[in-house]
Parts: structure tokens; sequence; C-alpha cells
């Protein structure tokens, strides 16, 4: 799988033993696993279903082990059986399940281009079912088959949302390892950094072998960052703190200290017969690089020879781990001066540096082939190698420049502070033991002084704590009554505002009844005056007045609109009523939205009544009555005038009968009025 391919190495076996041995976790799962065959047989539907997936996936742990074709050819049938039977039910969730294992078995077996079609049809099931899970799932195997990055990061967003720390965890390195392979290290750093985090926090919840091979991936990563920004202390404590004394003695040999460097290589040479072939090969890659920087080219060769061999027969799964072997005995023939056959190596290192994208490798190799160009005379070629090296030497030196002024140094520095002791304690491994037991009296009087100084500020922030514990209670307790006395203030305000609210209800009960009687009073005079075709006209107005007025009467506020359009039924009633002995007129001064604006119900009504009453009904001729309305300042000003008598012609010849029952419209306006502005 391309998961597993990056620069440097083969760390995905590292930590396993020879490929004949199988872990004692994965001994476990053979049981689990012959504990649900037994059970299949008693299962149903669905049921039945997730237990093949499940027997399928747990295939899966045993990659490393012996016959893993037989391993890879299990998990395909059992997911082949899930698949047909939860069709057969129309099982959405185990038929993507089951899709997906088998696009992961396929995928074991080296044939990525073959799993793609499974993998799109499960995505679609995930889509159709909106299962974060298995969209987490179906991206992160879609990675090994087109657009890597783009859908690492759609697996990691997935898995972010169920919670699934280990998936997130191991999508995030493989996607660090992405874009270390290309070169691509600032785009890198940020998911390398981010792995530590996770891999801190799965290890926490996960105790399995897998959960820890992260956690010591996530250090490697953010080391190899390091490494290629030339940082070589940081990348030193990260790889301490994952004792990976490899990668260790390969940092001493780019300082140029080969006698750590070979210190190092040897300490890990201790559990050679451990590692699996491909790691083996990598540490005789790194003793290749010290027997090339102390100028013992001839050992190069031999012992690269083997692995070159193996290399080519596994062929492009293993494309990045041929690379260096393939330069190393390039660079130990250019020493021997046989140019011709150095020429083969490098070229054919190169053709793998260009197959995976591999930028820092591909540097390397247009550096070599231009010198090798140059000793054949051939100085042309020599010349466009060299252009091809420069401008990308340029391109990754300017991104580690960028690194090295990037802020995540800033988050390194604890890292550095942590790695520090165990990094000199290692060193001094390799220079004399010299001045042991004062070093060990220092460090005595250190530790002392400093657990004098932590006792002194433990002391004095107990002290602080207490001081500032009693001045927040007594803050707590004037805060509570301060919060006791708002309260208070919120109640009877609200109480207030139910007192005024009921008051306006009662306001706008009191002046439904007076209208109506009103009105009710002039269809009578029509009716007792005989005038049968002016009460029917009067009555049918009336009837659609009286329902918008029981309609808006209960509310608290009414359209402009609406209020306008009872306005002209009443007015059109009174004119009825008067024979016609006045007109009315209903002007804008300016644009006005009535459809926006609110009011309340009734407002306008007795004011044009009283001026009807009062004004209009006792003018001889024609009357008039014009009610204007404009907007300023965000304040509706209506105006209502008439021709009538005047209000002290009015005052002489009103009864005082009438004077009560017309007072008492404008009366109960003005009321409704004062209680809205309250």
């Amino acid at each position: 799988m391309k998961k597993i391919i990056f620069a440097t190495s083969f760390i995905l076996v590292c930590h396993l033993t020879a490929l004949s041995q199988i872990s004692e976790f994965q001994k476990i799962e053979s049981q689990r696993i012959d504990s649900m065959k037994r059970a299949l047989p008693f299962l149903k539907d669905t049921a039945r279903v997730n237990c093949l997936n499940e027997i399928s996936s747990k295939y899966g742990v045993f990659l490393g082990a012996t016959g893993m074709g037989q391993v890879t050819d299990s998990m395909y049938h059992f997911a082949f059986l899930a698949n047909e039977e939860a069709n057969n039910i129309r099982y959405k969730f185990g038929a993507a399940s089951s899709l997906l294992n088998i696009a992961r078995s396929k995928q074991l077996s080296s044939q990525n281009a073959a799993s793609g079609n499974d993998v799109h049809q499960a995505l679609l099931l995930a889509e159709e079912i909106k299962n974060d899970q298995l969209l987490g799932r179906a991206y992160y195997l879609l990675a090994n088959v087109e657009n890597q990055a783009e859908n690492y990061k759609k697996a990691i967003f997935y898995f972010q949302k169920t919670g699934d720390v280990l998936q997130e965890t191991e999508v995030t390195t493989w996607l660090c390892m992405s874009y270390s392979n290309k070169g691509e290290y600032e785009e890198g750093f940020p998911y390398c950094d981010k792995c530590i985090e996770l891999a801190k926090k799965n290890v926490q919840t996960d105790t399995s072998e897998w959960g820890h091979e992260l956690v010591y991936y996530s250090l490697f990563n953010m080391a190899g960052i390091y490494k290629a920004a030339g940082d070589y202390e940081n990348a030193m404590a990260y790889f301490l703190r994952g004792n990976n004394y490899m990668e260790i003695s390969e940092l001493y040999c780019l300082m140029g200290k080969y006698d750590s460097a070979l210190y190092y290589w040897n300490f890990w040479k201790k559990d050679w017969n451990k590692y699996g072939w491909g790691h083996q090969a990598l540490g005789n890659t790194i003793l290749g690089q010290i027997y090339l920087g102390t100028n013992q080219h001839d050992k190069i060769i031999p012992l690269l020879r083997d692995h070159i061999i193996a290399f080519r027969k596994v062929g492009k799964e293993f494309g990045n781990g041929i690379i260096r072997p393939l330069l190393l005995t390039g660079e130990a023939y250019t020493q021997k001066k046989n140019y011709t056959v150095a020429l083969k190596y490098v070229n054919e290192a190169f053709k793998y540096a260009k197959e995976n994208n591999a930028r820092p490798y591909m540097m390397d190799s247009y550096k070599l082939l231009s010198n090798l160009y140059h000793h054949l005379g051939k100085n042309d070629k020599a010349y466009l190698y060299l252009l091809e090296y420069t401008t990308l030497k340029d391109s990754i030196l300017n991104k580690q420049f960028l690194l090295r002024l990037n802020n995540y140094k800033k988050a390194a520095e604890d890292v550095k502070k942590e790695a520090q002791i165990g990094f000199l304690n290692k060193d001094n491994k390799i220079k004399e033991q010299e001045l042991k037991q004062e070093a060990t009296f220092k460090k005595f009087l250190i530790a002392v002084f400093i657990a004098i100084v932590f006792a002194g500020l433990y002391v004095f922030r107990n002290l602080t704590l207490k001081r500032k514990n009693e001045k927040l209670e007594r803050e707590q307790t004037e805060q509570d009554w301060k919060v006791k006395h708002l309260e208070s203030e919120k109640k009877q305000a609200e109480l207030q505002r139910q007192a005024a609210e009921l008051e306006m209800q009662a306001l706008r009960a009191q002046m439904n009844p007076h209208f109506i009687f009103n009105c009710l009073s002039s269809i009578n005079r029509f009716i007792l005056k005989n005038e049968s075709k002016a009460a029917s006209n009067y009555l049918t107005r009336f009837s659609r007045l009286i329902r918008m007025v029981l309609i808006n009467s209960q509310k608290p506020l009414i359209a402009l609109e609406d209020e306008l359009q009872m306005l002209r039924l009443y007015l059109d009633m009174e004119r009825l009523r008067f024979k016609d002995s006045f007109d009315y007129g209903i002007t804008f001064l300016n644009a006005i939205d009535s459809d926006n604006i609110f009011i309340p119900p009734l407002l306008l009504q007795p004011f044009c009544e009283n001026a009807i009453w009062h004004g209009l009904m006792h003018k001889e001729g024609k009357g008039r009555l014009d009610i204007e309305l404009s907007m300023k300042d965000n304040i509706l000003n209506c105006t209502i005038t008439d021709n009538g008598v005047g209000r002290e012609k009015a005052e002489e010849m009103k009864s005082k009968t009438a004077e009560k029952e017309k007072s008492m419209g404008l009366k109960i306006t003005t009321e409704r009025l004062a209680l809205l502005n309250r």
C-alpha cells in the first residue's frame, strides 16, 4: 500500500519480529475469529451480515504474518459473503462495510487500482445513509487509489466527527509521510505536530501494539521534518524520545560525526535478528553512509548488493526503499572512478524517485548525474542536470527556510528540553567517563536547590491562594446580594408590565361596545324613518366593519393599512347616515409603507367621529374632513381637520347627554395612548 512508502525507510516493519512470528495480540484475534465462526450458523439477517464483516476485518490484523495470501483470501471471502447477504436483505450499512473490506483485501494484495470501484460504491452507500464512520474508512482507502492528500484530509474530517482518535492518528500519520516524500515539508509540518498530540491522546486509551507504533511514527515524522530543515538538534531530541538509534546514527552521519554514528549503529545492530528484511536493508544503507564518509567505498558495493536485488524483486510497492542503496552504490563507483557503472545505478535511482515524486531523492540524483556526466566529458548534459538540481534545491530550501521561521518551533522547545537530559546521557556514552562523581554531585546540589525553590514557591502559592479565596468569598457574597436585588427589581418591573397590559386590554374591550352602540343607533334611526334601502346598505357595511373590528380589537397592534381600511368603512357609513352632507379624504404627505407600520386598533376612528358629530353635523352646507399622514424621524404624524362650526360653537350647541356619549371615545383613546407611551 502507498501509505507505507516513505522517503527514508520502511518503518512499518521496524518494531515487528521476523515475518514467521505472530504477536500475542494476533493470537487473541485468532481466537475471536474462531468464536465468531462458531456463532455464525445461529445468526440471521443484519446480525449475520455484521458478524461476517467483523470476521473479515479481524483477518486484517495478520498483516506481516506467514501465509499473507491466505489471510487476504479469507478476508475477501467473508467480505464477499457479507456483501451478497446484505444486498439480499437491502442492508445498506452492511453492504457498504463489506465493500470496504473487499477493497482493503485487494489493497493488501497490491491490487490498489482494482479496489477503486469497490470503494466508490461503498462511498455512495455511506453518503446515502449519512454514516460518518463509513465515509472516513472509504476516503481512507480511496487515498491509496487517487488524490492521496485530498482523500486523507476528508478521512481525517469524518474520523474527527465520530471521535475515532486511533483512525484519525493513523491517517494523519500517512498524510504527514505523503508530504515528506514529496519534499513538501512546510505543508507536512502541522500534520506531524498533530500526530504527536493525537498519538499521546490515543495511547492513553488504546494499549494495543499498533497504538504504541503510532506514537513511534509521530516522533519519527517530526524528527524527519526537522532533519530535512537542517535543524539536527531538534531532530535528535525527537529520535531520542522514540529510541530510534538507527535514525540517530544517520543524523550523526549528516553532521559528519562518523564515530558517534557507528556507535549508535552498533547499538541498534544488537537486535539484528529481530528485524524484518526491509529494516535490515535500511540499517545497512546507513552503514554504507558511514563507509562513504570514512572513504571505505570498497565495502559499500558488496554490503548493498543483495538488498538491491531483493528490492528489485518486490517492485514498485517499495520503490522508495531501493533509491538510497542505488545512490550509495553509484557514489561508491564514482569514488572508484568507474563512472559508466555509477551512471547505471544513479539513473535507476532517479527513475524510482521520479515515479514516486520523491523530490529530495530527485535532487540528489540530479546532483550525482551532473557530476558523472562532467567526468564522462558530456558537459551539456552535466549543465542541464545541474540546472535541474539548482532549481529543485532552491524550491526545497526555500520551504526549509520558512520552516525554520515557523511558529511551531516555539512549541518544539518543550520537546527539546524534555529530551535534552536523555540526549546528554546517551551522547556521554561515546565520550570518556571522566568526572562522573563530580557531575553527579553537582546534579544532586542542583536538584536540592530546585527542590528548595519549589518548596518555597509551593508555600508562597498556598498563602496567595488562601488570600485570594477569602477575597473571592467576600466578592461572591456581595455578588449574590446584588443578584437577589436585581431579581427583585426584575419581578417588580414584570408585574408592572403585566398590569399595564391588562389595563390596555380592558380599555380595548371598553372601546368596542361603545363603537357598536353608535352604529346600532344609526341603523335604528334608518329603520324608524322607513329608509329600508339605506338601512340595508348601512347594515351591510356595518357587518363588514364589525368583523374587522372584532378581529383587530384582539390584537395589541395592527398594520396602518388595516386601520385605514376600517376608518374608510366607518366614514362611508357616516356619510350614508348624514346623506352625503360631507366629504372626506385620506392623504399621505410623503412615502409611507402602510403595510409595515403598526398602531393600536381603532386609534383614529374616535377623533374622526368627534370631528363629524361636533364639527360637521351642525354645519350648514357641504362639510369636509381631511386626514393627513406623514413620517418624520421614524414618527408617524396624523392630522385630522374639518371645516365645521368650530370648538366654541360646538360647545354651545351640544347637550349634556350628547357630551357624555360622544366624549367617551376620546377619553378612552387618550388613556390608551397614555398607556402605550408609558
